[in-house]
């Protein structure tokens, strides 16, 4: 399988920029102590200022991959020397943006790489000003704060860029349950990077019977004994668990890392009644691996998905959205993760019960009011591919179903008509994340150049 996206690290390369002039003299722009002021106290400043960037940088996300940091110091002539020139030449390929810390870099914008400016006055704001006038990509941070938020928004953007999608399909344009769906994928890549493969979904069967008891036996057993309540027949329970590994070595030969499969027309098919299976444990634990998992070849909800889990740093719930009041907003599905505190949390408790009134599929039921936070963001692409429509709600209780698609969760929110009627232009199954990461969208928005609509 590729790589998890969520492993991407940015590569970075910091450079140290200090004006050290050749002698000593005052005017308009110099003025201070004279023994402040020779060649020697400045390259002592210089150097002093060269360690403090390397001590903040210890403190850089760990979605950052930082190359060795590169002093720059230059004098009155503002001409960086060809030995420095070298080595801010050496990878330069591989850098994702440069990290300029304590002064500006006189002509840094002829690699035409992205530009994060560390500093926190004038000199910083100016040099992004001049770089985003000529075209150049660029940002300041005042802190490490800014930096890490910042790096984080970036590193976002690549990991989209670095995701592959294997979609199982009948083919169907629409498909049958998802009318709205983004038809051509060719827009998410040119427009975001993100590649899908579409495959007839009948062809993840051949994958399936190669899975053997003694593989999908062990990963039945821990989800049924963790369970706190178990109402599948945990006979038929393996065959998802076949279904899950076959996907998993569907995504090895394709090498992708993100998955969808149709669903009403795999459930016409009538393959998961004889096979007694539903897909939906799949897209559960996928998604507690890190790999983005969406039901019903829905790529609005998929593209909303890798954003929002990248974003977070924990997996989604996706559903259907009903309006209970004006207050009060419903959604459901059968595809909970565990781990929707975050990955490398506790996961949360849960049920296992199955989707159909025969007793195969199984289905995670976990009450959301378990998680860190009450309050949820919702997310979903237009048919377009160039609109998020994002809602910030509360979920107030989780509700269950024995059969067909279940938990339900609750969710207060301002105006949930409006919302609702929003949505309209966008589609109907919606992805949720705990937490509001409303301004963090907005903020990723400009930099992957999408539009973002409040519901």
């Amino acid at each position: 399988m590729k790589e998890l996206a969520m492993k991407t690290k940015l590569i970075v390369r910091p450079i140290v920029g200090c004006l050290t002039h050749s002698h000593f003299w005052e005017g308009p722009c110099r003025a201070g102590h004279k023994e402040d002021m020779t060649q020697e106290a400045e390259a002592k400043a210089a150097d002093a200022a060269f360690e403090a960037a390397k001590e903040i940088l210890k403190g850089a996300s760990e979605k950052m991959e930082l190359l060795p940091a590169i002093d720059a110091r230059y004098d009155e002539k503002f001409v960086v020397s060809k030995e420095v020139w070298a080595q801010i030449d050496e990878d330069a390929d591989k850098v994702d943006f440069f990290l300029c810390m304590n002064w500006r870099i006189p002509k840094l914008e002829r690699y035409g790489k992205p530009v994060v400016i560390m500093q926190n006055g004038n000199e910083g704001i100016d040099f992004a000003a001049y770089c985003r006038n000529i075209g150049l990509e660029a940002y300041v941070a005042m802190d490490l704060r800014d930096l890490n938020e910042i790096a984080q928004l970036l590193w976002v953007r690549k990991a989209v860029k670095n995701t592959r999608a294997l979609v199982l399909t009948a083919g169907g344009q629409p498909t049958f349950g998802i009318q709205s769906l983004i038809r051509d994928p060719e827009i998410l890549r040119q427009k975001y990077g993100l590649e899908v493969i579409k495959l007839p979904f009948r062809e993840i069967f051949s994958y399936m019977d190669q899975i053997t008891d003694k593989e999908a036996k062990p990963i039945a057993d821990e989800i049924i004994n963790g369970s706190r309540e178990t109402k599948v027949n945990t006979d038929w329970f393996i065959n998802d668990i076949k279904y899950y590994l076959a996907a998993k070595k569907m995504m090895d030969v394709y090498d992708c890392n993100a998955f969808s499969t149709a669903c009403h027309e795999l459930c016409t098919s009538e393959i998961p009644q004889e096979r007694k299976f539903t897909p939906c444990m799949c897209h559960s634990i996928m998604k507690d691996e890190g790999i983005p998992s969406g039901c019903e070849e829905d790529l609005n909800a998929l593209m909303a998905m890798c954003i929002m889990q990248y974003l977070a740093d924990r997996p989604a719930f996706m559903g259907n959205p009903n309006h209970e009041t004006d207050e009060l907003l419903r959604i459901h599905h059968a595809v909970p993760a565990l781990c929707m505190n975050g990955y490398g949390t506790k996961p949360l408790s849960y049920k296992l019960w199955a989707f159909t009134g025969q007793g195969f599929g199984g289905k995670l039921q976990v009450d959301f009011a378990e998680n860190h936070a009450n309050e949820v963001t919702l997310g979903r692409f237009n048919p377009a591919g160039d609109t998020i429509c994002v809602k910030v709600g509360e979920v107030i209780r989780s509700e269950y179903d024995d059969v067909y698609c279940s938990p339900y969760y609750f969710i207060k929110m301002d105006d949930a008509r409006t919302y609702m009627h929003n949505l309209a232009g966008f589609g109907h199954h919606q992805v949720l994340i705990f937490g509001d990461y409303m301004k963090q969208i907005k903020e990723l928005s400009k930099m992957m150049g999408f539009k973002v609509l409040e519901g």
